[in-house]
């Protein structure tokens, strides 16, 4: 598990933003997950690297030895989908904002790490990437781009209903912007499980209560070949 980032949204002259600082973590704590100085600043070093190329991630608009500042790029996912519920239009249109967005990253060649709903926020029709300590040149491919693509939806599948219209319409968005050829290779990635497919599926189906076990089945059905989503009646 990698060290975590604390983020505190402020604001700074009147203008909305993200500070961000090294978590502070007991020895037990850094043990488990890493150095979180190590964290903060190779996450510093991708905001770097990746500013300035009409990518979908806020500026840092100001910085010290400690700190740094993103600007404003709305609310994320999570709390539009907990402030307006799932099937709200202003949700609906985030996660196909976000789905598109994260189409796009991965066409320029760039994979976020771990784009969960909490890692990305939405704003006017504009969805940006934030938490890029998971962020590295090592998963710019095809299939740290597929583990984005499945990260993404069993995220989102922890959190809603299978047959959500979050999940289809965020299935499309993805499509409609060139992604098949990654879906398809995480296809490829969950076909490798399929072996496995009975006994996660019975543990998924006991742990069900537990947000992170309930996407188990879900993602096992989403990505496979053939399988089309269905909306709730």
């Amino acid at each position: 598990m990698a060290a975590e980032i604390e983020n505190t949204r402020i604001a700074r002259a009147g203008e909305g933003g993200w500070i961000k600082r090294p978590e502070r973590l007991g020895w037990r704590q850094r043990l488990l997950k890493g150095d979180p100085r190590r964290a903060f600043e190779a996450e510093r070093r991708a905001y770097r690297r990746l500013s300035g190329r009409a990518l979908p991630f806020p500026d840092i608009i100001a910085e010290g030895q400690d700190y740094f500042v993103l600007s404003d790029a709305g609310p994320t996912l999570h709390d539009i989908l907990h402030k307006h519920g799932a099937d709200s239009p202003l949700f609906l249109g985030a996660v196909r904002d976000a789905a598109r967005a994260l189409a796009l990253l991965h066409a320029s060649g760039i994979s976020h790490g771990r784009p969960a709903l909490r890692d990305i926020c939405w704003r006017d029709g504009q969805a940006m990437f934030i938490d890029l300590e998971r962020a590295a040149r090592r998963r710019n491919g095809p299939k740290g781009h597929a583990l984005d693509l499945l990260i993404f939806f069993y995220n989102l599948l922890s959190h809603v209903a299978p047959e959500a219209q979050a999940v289809r319409q965020a299935r499309a968005a993805y499509l409609g912007a060139g992604g098949g050829a990654i879906w398809d290779r995480a296809e490829r990635l969950v076909a490798r499980l399929w072996p496995l497919a009975p006994a996660l599926r019975r543990l998924g189906s006991a742990l069900s209560h537990k947000r992170d076990f309930r996407a188990i089945g879900p993602i096992f059905d989403l990505f496979t070949p053939g399988y089309e989503p269905q909306l709730a009646s």
